[in-house]
């Protein structure tokens, strides 16, 4: 029983100091308590094996990484100590280095101070060389130049070479008119890149080959040069000039545009406001103006017409005297046919009627033109106030800091005068035209009546005697 209790507690040291734990189960084949104190005295056995067997492993497991642990630190201490023979070396270099470079300096001497002003060439003249047209022409200018002026070694002569070459290479482009091709932005679907076949002049302006479209040369957000076409086309001649010149032959002589700002005045040019957008600036006031001289310019072209072919039908009826329904002039001699043989102030009085009926037609429409001139002023008139009230609404509003702001009413004020005076003035002239065209054909037809109550008059005096 002593012993029983013994094993006991020297299970419950293993179980406490054990690194495993151990469920005693009361065997079902037991029969007395020595059987179950001999199963736990093998189980204690076997724990014990166990537990020497992983304390050997562990000690072994520390002595290696013991191991491992110098040796790392055996590493880390070589690489140290190469760190500083490398830390060593690289001082000696670097003041090697400076020596070198200050034996250089002196060796060079002159050399130095031309490199320095070459490279302030090079600067001053990168940006007109890179803006040229001739850059896209003669490529790899720009970066030939540059990578010398950004060097910080001694360039050799062929690479100072560069320069000057290139200069003279820009002076000569610039007499030049050559064709070439490059990639154009704007001219693809969508306003992409496309490759076009361009014609420049010297190096001030270039235009496409077909169509004639002006290309200007842009800077990109890195400081690249490309090529873009203009997004409005200066109007006029300068584009077919363009194409005349692309398509001309050998020793002829054809006019083009210069361009001497290389693009800007083209730019301006395509800026300028076209007729219609003249139109869209007068708004509805300068709208209702056109509509007007447009009506009176009309009707005052046929009442010239009008008047001009009953004039030549009345002049050539005054000569042939014959009566009729066609013209003014014939109806008047009608009405003095069927009136002969009537005293003279009833044939006189019956001419007169007959002229009257005529002045309306031939006056007819006249009064209209002359009104429409004096309304297209007027209108000019109200379209000015209108616009100044517009230019004083965004004052009023934004201030006065922005000019553009105030742009679209002064445009309407101005653009509304200028229409108003543009048919006022064309309209008073072919309204004294149309009028003075009416008093000749009407001063006929009173020389005519005139003529048949004279010859009335001496008939009858030349019976009675």
């Amino acid at each position: 029983m002593k012993t029983f209790k013994s094993n006991l507690k020297a299970l419950g040291a293993a179980v406490l100091f054990g690194s495993v734990s151990l469920a005693v189960s009361m065997p079902a084949s037991a029969q007395s308590l020595s059987d179950v104190l001999n199963r736990v005295r093998q189980d204690a056995n076997q724990m014990s094996t166990e537990d020497q067997a992983r304390l050997r492993q562990f000690q072994q497991d520390r002595a290696s990484q013991a191991a491992s642990m110098q040796e790392a630190r055996n590493v880390l201490a070589a690489a140290e100590g190469k760190a500083r023979a490398l830390s060593v070396e690289f001082d000696a270099n670097e003041a090697r280095l400076g020596a070198l470079e200050a034996q250089v300096s002196t060796l060079a001497g002159d050399f130095q101070e031309l490199l320095g002003q070459f490279r302030s060439a090079a600067g001053a003249t990168m940006p007109e060389i890179a803006n040229s047209f001739a850059n896209f022409d003669y490529t790899d200018r720009v970066a030939g130049i540059a990578e010398i002026a950004e060097a910080r070694v001694l360039p050799n002569r062929g690479q100072l070479e560069r320069l000057p070459k290139a200069m003279l290479q820009e002076m000569i482009a610039q007499s030049e008119v050559k064709t070439f091709t490059a990639p154009v932005n704007g001219l693809g679907e969508g306003g992409s890149i496309a490759e076009a076949e361009l014609i420049r002049i010297g190096v001030f302006n270039a235009a496409t080959v077909n169509g004639g479209r002006f290309v200007e040369v842009k800077r990109g957000e890195r400081g690249e040069s490309f090529l873009e076409v203009f997004k409005t086309q200066p109007s006029g001649p300068y584009s077919s000039a363009m194409t005349k010149l692309a398509r001309a032959g050998e020793g002829e002589v054809i006019k083009a545009p210069v361009d001497p700002s290389k693009g800007n005045l083209f730019g301006i040019l395509g800026e300028l406001p076209k007729f219609a957008d003249r139109l869209a600036q007068g708004g509805q006031v300068g709208a209702v103006i056109a509509i007007l001289a447009v009506i009176g310019l009309l009707l005052g072209f046929y009442k010239v017409f009008t008047l001009f072919t009953t004039g030549a039908a009345m002049r050539a009826t005054a000569k042939s005297r014959q009566a009729g329904t066609g013209n003014p002039l014939a109806r008047v001699f009608e009405v003095y046919e069927n009136n002969r043989n009537r005293d003279v102030e009833t044939l006189e009085l019956k001419l007169d009627e007959q002229i009257l009926r005529e002045a309306p037609r031939l006056e007819r429409g006249i009064d209209i033109i002359k009104v429409f001139a004096a309304v297209a002023p007027l209108l000019g008139l109200l379209g000015t106030v209108v616009g100044m009230i517009i230019t004083f609404t965004a004052i009023t509003i934004y201030g006065a800091g922005d000019p553009k702001l105030m742009a679209g009413g002064i445009s309407v004020a101005l653009m509304t005068t200028v229409f108003g005076l543009v048919a006022a003035i064309p309209l008073l002239l072919i309204h004294a035209v149309v009028s003075s065209m009416a008093r000749t054909n009407q001063q006929l037809l009173d020389e005519q009546a005139a003529g048949l109550v004279a010859e009335k008059m001496e008939s009858m005096h030349g019976g009675r005697a």
